[in-house]
């Protein structure tokens, strides 16, 4: 018999100051990136009643703002880190002393009682990877770090239940923003990092699948404004007469509430 648990998430931390995310489900509990000193992010996990013990860390790439914790916090809650080899190998120092295990880009694998699979996604990292993660019947898309939304991320959206999905500038505010040119350029290019529209592209181009819920992660503390990013989405949603997908932004460097999402 299916179990009918839902499953429970919560964004740790999302912004260019670090990111981390907790996903749950049918007894297994993942942490995707942990870019936030470990003590941090243990009292985070502290935070939410049942957190405990953590089954893996997962890493999408090896940039400080996603992976600079990942080795204290497995040392600390003993949990392996999971990545591919090019991420293993970039993260260096920062994996010291941790049990780590090595995943194939684009080949799924379990963990617990979920399927993970990890898929490439255009950014300036060595392996940079988005993750699907599937189990009691819900799957969670992960795309945090990307310079532009690809025809696989769209189909895989699609199969998706929730979209965990970049949304870190808005065109305008980075055009006037105080960055100097080579770091707006390093943003705007197609291994930077996703526009407001770039994102509403995406969800509105996956909507004709399973696609319910999507949470807009990593958004700028400079060149965004959480409202500003919700709402391109949705309105772009809303001009497509498409209702059914619920959309949330987390503040820039912000965390958010523990989601529950039945299956």
């Amino acid at each position: 018999m299916t179990s009918t648990h839902p499953l429970r998430l919560r964004i740790l931390r999302s912004g260019s100051s670090g990111n981390a995310i907790f996903l749950e489900t049918a007894g297994t509990r993942l942490i995707v990136d942990v870019g936030l000193p470990a003590e941090v992010a243990a009292r985070e996990l502290d935070s939410i009643p049942g957190a405990a013990p953590i089954t893996a860390i997962l890493l999408t790439h090896e940039h400080d703002d996603h992976a600079k914790g990942a080795g204290p916090l497995s040392r600390l809650v003993g949990a392996p880190v999971l990545a591919n080899a090019g991420t293993l190998a970039a993260a260096g120092d920062q994996l010291n002393g941790a049990s780590t295990e090595r995943l194939t880009t684009g080949v799924p694998f379990r963990v617990g009682s979920v399927q993970v699979e990890a898929f490439q996604v255009p950014h300036d990292a060595t392996e940079p990877v988005g993750f699907v993660i599937s189990g009691n019947g819900v799957s969670v898309l992960i795309a945090t770090d990307l310079g532009g939304v690809t025809d696989e991320v769209i189909s895989r959206a699609r199969d998706a239940d929730v979209l965990i999905l970049e949304a870190n500038y808005d065109l305008r505010l980075l055009s006037v923003s105080p960055y100097p040119w080579f770091l707006k350029n390093r943003i705007l290019s197609p291994t930077g990092h996703l526009s407001n529209d770039a994102a509403a592209r995406a969800v509105v181009g996956a909507a004709s699948g399973r696609l319910r819920t999507v949470f807009l992660v990593h958004l700028s503390d400079i060149n965004n404004l959480t409202p500003l990013a919700r709402d391109t989405v949705q309105w772009a949603l809303e001009r497509e007469g498409i209702a059914a997908i619920h959309v949330e932004a987390v503040r820039p460097n912000g965390t958010s509430p523990l989601w529950q999402i039945a299956p």
